[in-house]
């Protein structure tokens, strides 16, 4: 029996590993270099909406602030007496009421 010359050379399935493991890895990084850009979109969006939502929590604290302090000025009798003069043009007896023009009418 005669044998065949190979006509391919000893390196050659070698080669092909190497050529199907670089193949599996550029595929690999670039799974994991898509996976890292979205994440990164996405964690750059959270972070500007908590950026927003603290700012949000900070507004309603200052208002919350703002309402307690009107709530316990609702209890003294001198604010509701001075609030019902100023709005409603109610006097003490015996005081005198005199309306003055608004600055803002003026320049209309």
């Amino acid at each position: 029996m005669q044998q065949q010359p190979q006509s391919r050379p000893s390196s050659y399935g070698r080669k092909r590993r190497m050529r199907l493991l670089q193949i599996i890895v550029v595929l690999f990084l670039s799974w994991a270099g898509y996976t890292y850009y979205s994440q990164s979109e996405q964690l750059a969006s959270k972070q500007s909406e908590l950026v927003n939502l603290q700012r949000e929590v900070t507004k309603v604290e200052e208002d919350k602030k703002q309402l307690e302090l009107q709530v316990k000025r609702m209890n003294d009798q001198e604010y509701i007496s001075e609030l019902a003069r100023k709005n409603f043009f109610l006097s003490k007896e015996g005081e005198i009421i005199f309306l003055t023009p608004d600055e803002n009418k003026k320049k209309q």
